[in-house]
């Protein structure tokens, strides 16, 4: 995945689920204010590994499923995610548990 601008990798994922600064907020743990300061100042460097995998996800969605689905897809409860959104997986810390298994569903060869 290329090198994006602080600012630019959390508009990567916030943009294309519709997320609010809450929303956003709350998938890494901190307040809409905090948000705030990371469009101004970037990612805090204790972050960047979850955005970058959130952005990841957002990547491969985005490329699989028309864009405008997206919002809907993170929201809805999943029995592969043990019931969970997408949305809750990444609050949960989950991120690199749920980036292996949207990857595995859309790895075509292995369904086969």
């Amino acid at each position: 995945m290329p090198t994006l601008a602080p600012d630019r990798l959390l508009s990567t994922i916030e943009e294309p689920l519709a997320l609010s600064k809450t929303e956003l907020g709350r998938l890494f743990g901190v307040s809409r204010q905090a948000i705030d300061g990371w469009h101004r100042h970037g990612v805090p460097a204790a972050r960047q590994a979850k955005a970058a995998t959130v952005a990841a996800i957002v990547d491969l969605l985005s490329y699989r499923l028309k864009r405008e689905r997206l919002p809907g897809v993170a929201r809805r409860p999943a029995r592969s995610y043990g019931g969970l959104t997408m949305l809750e997986m990444i609050a949960r810390d989950r991120h690199d548990e749920l980036h292996a298994l949207v990857r595995r569903s859309f790895d075509w060869a292995s369904t086969a």
